[in-house]
């Protein structure tokens, strides 16, 4: 009977060390910041009533809305409903890239249209075509109140090409998440700052603040090809956590 006890007893501690040496630690495990970053704006992001990616046309009309563009000598008029604004001298809110903000000349091709009917907004994204080197990884977003015919203008610069609107403080503020790129440092590693703008009472859109905070944003740091996630880095002051992995 002793024999039986030693020869379990044996077994359990030998089942132990074998479950021990399979366990994963998952607090060395790598998080994707990218992913994660799509994941969370997914969540809070407002859907547009109608989207118009541009067939090369200079008139439409979308809903009750007559749209019409037409190129300048500098930037381009558009004209909603009548009412014509151009981007001619025109500076984005947000800083671009390193060198800081940019004039929204440069781009000479409307290339989509979105209407927010719920929040009577219409977000425009323009582009420069045809493109060349680093000219082709440049865009920008205007956002038209359709009320106010207030226009907030901002760029981006090898951060993507969409034009989204989000809900992030539950205040029944619309809200835009501007994209700075930092550059791309001798590793080949680019960082890339997200900064929360929101509407205003004119109609316009203005860097979120509080008494306490007066910029609220989160950063990435990653390669460009996500070959690995060595290089991944996420630091956040933002109104939430994000990061809940805390890794």
């Amino acid at each position: 009977m002793k024999t039986i006890i030693k020869i379990f007893t044996v077994l359990a501690i030998l089942i132990c060390c074998i479950s021990a040496a399979n366990k994963i630690d998952y607090s060395t495990e790598k998080v994707d910041y990218g992913k994660m970053i799509e994941v969370y704006l997914q969540t809070k992001k407002i859907e547009p009533t109608i989207v118009f990616d541009n067939d090369k046309r200079n008139k439409i009309n979308l809903l009750e809305h007559k749209f019409s563009w037409r190129n300048l000598e500098k930037g381009i008029e558009i004209i909603v409903d009548g009412h014509a604004f151009t981007t001619s001298n025109k500076m984005t809110s947000n800083i671009v890239w390193d060198s800081g903000v940019e004039n929204v000349n440069f781009a000479n091709f409307l290339q989509q249209i979105k209407i927010y009917k719920d929040e009577s907004i219409i977000g425009f994204v323009l582009i420069n075509k045809p493109c060349t080197g680093l000219g082709c990884s440049i865009n920008y977003q205007i956002i038209y109140n359709l009320k106010t015919k207030k226009q907030t203008y901002f760029g981006r610069f090898r951060s993507g090409f969409e034009f989204e609107l989000y809900n992030f403080n539950s205040d029944n503020q619309t809200d835009f998440l501007s994209k700075t790129f930092y550059g791309r440092n001798a590793q080949g590693i680019d960082t890339t700052e997200f900064v929360l703008y929101s509407q205003t009472q004119k109609g316009d859109f203005k860097k979120f603040e509080t008494e306490e905070q007066k910029k609220f944003w989160f950063k990435h740091t990653y390669t460009e090809f996500q070959l690995n996630l060595d290089n991944d880095k996420f630091e956040e002051n933002w109104i939430e956590k994000i990061n809940k992995n805390g890794r």
